[in-house]
């Protein structure tokens, strides 16, 4: 069974680094990009795999706090991850492209942030207080005693 998993591990490794490198041959050819030698993506795999250490069930239940040991360890990896990181770009991008340039959001000031606030609310005032007067003038909807809400006949 653990064969099996570190081949599965393996197989898919090689398979995701072989569509990297046809993907990056194809963008050559339209936009001149480098291309990283096939024999490199694998001697970085195997060096990756060969770095990896699989631990089976058995061996886990063998050693006592094996478990609670790997569980921490995840827990510490992700709590040392840096929460403000660089703006991360998804969908295409070429070595050309200088990271995090573009979409950048310009920061307000607490006094501009009230101002464009108070500019919205009085915006959403006049358009509510326009819709009030129309619909008023064709006959809106008016209570009726019990609590239910009845349209005026025109």
């Amino acid at each position: 069974m653990m064969k099996k998993l570190i081949f599965d591990t393996a197989k898919a490794a090689f398979k995701r680094g072989f569509k990297q490198f046809k993907t990056q041959k194809a963008r050559a050819k339209t936009h001149g990009t480098p291309v990283v030698p096939y024999d490199l993506v694998k001697e970085d795999i195997k060096r990756k795999i060969r770095g990896t250490k699989f631990t089976s069930k058995a061996e886990i239940k063998a050693t006592p706090g094996a478990r609670r040991r790997i569980l921490l360890r995840i827990e510490r990896s992700k709590r040392t991850k840096v929460k403000n990181r660089k703006p991360v770009i998804y969908g295409k991008a070429y070595a050309s492209d200088k990271a995090g340039k573009t979409m950048q959001i310009q920061p307000l000031t607490f006094k501009q942030r009230k101002l464009m606030k108070k500019e919205m609310a009085e915006s959403a005032k006049r358009i509510y207080a326009q819709m009030l007067r129309r619909n008023k003038k064709k006959g809106g909807a008016i209570k009726l005693k019990y609590g239910g809400i009845k349209k005026k006949r025109t």
